[in-house]
């Protein structure tokens, strides 16, 4: 069997599709991932096959200045509009071109299956010509299938509006995403095809006739009952990280000077901000006055290396979270989906700085699952706002208790063989 994964954004993005391929490996699938450009060494170092999305797509949508606006929220909401419309110009130029070379890809390989990410909508139509063999995989739910307790998951999170005003953000969603979908892909299709194809019978497959995998666990989410029988949940989904990868001898030294501390470990993996020192500061001042042993991880920039820092704080560049968690008490970090599952899989207490779109979803489930305390956002950190729920993390033994209890439940949820029974 072969399969072609497509995945567009941020490496927080491509993680779910990537640990999905390592298993359709292991099962003598032939498998050919398609991510941005930027991810060409993971991959290849994998031995896997590997197609390159443009740059363009993370350096102007997700790592240029005007994004870093959306994902800190910076500035009036007349300003952050503006921003928002003028990236949405560009994403269409870009978006053309992704869509057309995801057509291009599917003709010359010819896969069994396809999997796909939000991003990437010729799948959708392609899996409804070629006998539903496409599977779409999210990494996060209120998106697509209606969630009563929560309306869809929007630029910062969403919420509780009550059953009736959150069903109809589920069917505005469902409507734009056919909408949107039928139109970029309609210049592309044969015309037999665009007869066959509109914004209507998109947005039923989607709902009734799609895969859709969920890569959350059940513990952090419950799925409904409500949902159809083709959206399903199929545990959290990770890859092991270590097989190219050895700690430094500084890191090793880090951990046994400090084995009998609480070490904390911080990232904002690939999300970044428009004031990265100033919130690197807020948080390390704060750290340095209880002397606590933290690792930081500075990966895309959202965080910084400063300079003039105490012996009981290491920056790292880049690090597998799977060797890394394991050996830390707690994790401060921006919410991601992947983030978040990892740091409760292996017992960590977590206290989320969210940025935007989902990570306010799993700052509430932490929360609310008492795996963490509350803190703001990366748009009001201080070193003042940040200092409580720092104290919380450490001192307030019932966080780590918790995830460590969540920890155990998650143990078994994911398995492979109920995976592939699901696709």
């Amino acid at each position: 069997m072969k399969a072609v994964l497509f995945a567009l954004g941020s490496r927080g993005d491509i993680e779910p599709l990537l640990s999905l391929g390592e298993i359709l490996r292991k099962k003598k699938w032939s498998v050919v991932y398609v991510f941005p450009e930027q991810f060409r060494n993971l991959i290849e170092d994998e031995g896997a096959s590997f197609y390159g999305f443009t740059k363009e797509f993370i350096e102007v949508l997700l790592a240029s200045d005007q994004s870093k606006i959306i994902t800190s929220r910076k500035g009036s909401v007349i300003h952050r509009f503006k921003t928002l419309l003028s990236l949405a110009k560009q994403s269409i130029r870009i978006n053309k071109e992704v869509t057309l070379q995801q057509k291009t890809i599917i003709d010359a390989e010819n896969p069994d299956y396809v999997f796909y990410n939000q991003k990437c909508v010729y799948p959708i139509v392609w899996g409804m010509q070629n006998e539903n063999k496409s599977v779409f995989v999210h990494p996060f739910p209120c998106f697509l299938h209606t969630v009563d307790q929560h309306s869809i998951i929007d630029f910062s999170g969403g919420g509780q509006y009550g059953k009736y005003l959150n069903r109809f953000s589920y069917f505005m969603q469902s409507h734009i995403l056919s909408i949107a979908s039928y139109y970029t892909c309609r210049q592309i299709l044969k015309s037999q095809d665009r007869f066959k194809t509109n914004p209507y019978k998109i947005r039923r497959h989607l709902l009734k006739e799609a895969k859709s995998i969920y890569t959350i666990s059940p513990s952090l989410f419950e799925r409904p009952s409500q949902w159809p029988a083709n959206a399903q949940l199929a545990g959290f989904v990770e890859r092991d990280k270590q097989l190219s990868w050895q700690p430094s001898a500084k890191l090793s030294d880090f951990f046994e000077t400090h084995k009998d501390e609480k070490i904390l470990f911080i990232s904002f993996g690939s999300i970044s901000n428009t004031n990265p020192e100033a919130k690197t500061r807020a948080i390390l001042n704060t750290i340095k006055k209880y002397k606590l042993p933290t690792i930081v991880n500075t990966s895309w920039g959202g965080l910084l290396e400063l300079k003039d820092y105490p012996e009981h704080i290491l920056f790292v560049q880049d690090i597998p979270y799977d060797w890394v968690f394991p050996r830390v008490y707690a994790v401060i970090h921006h919410g991601g989906a992947g983030t978040t599952h990892s740091a409760i899989k292996y017992g960590c207490a977590s206290l989320i700085i969210p940025h935007f779109i989902d990570q306010f979803f799993w700052s509430k489930r932490i929360v609310d699952l008492e795996l963490g305390p509350q803190a703001v956002s990366i748009k009001k950190l201080n070193e003042e706002n940040f200092e409580f729920p720092l104290r919380e993390l450490i001192y307030n033994r019932k966080f780590k208790i918790n995830a460590e209890d969540m920890a155990d439940k998650m143990l078994n949820e994911f398995n492979e063989d109920d995976l592939m029974n699901l696709i």
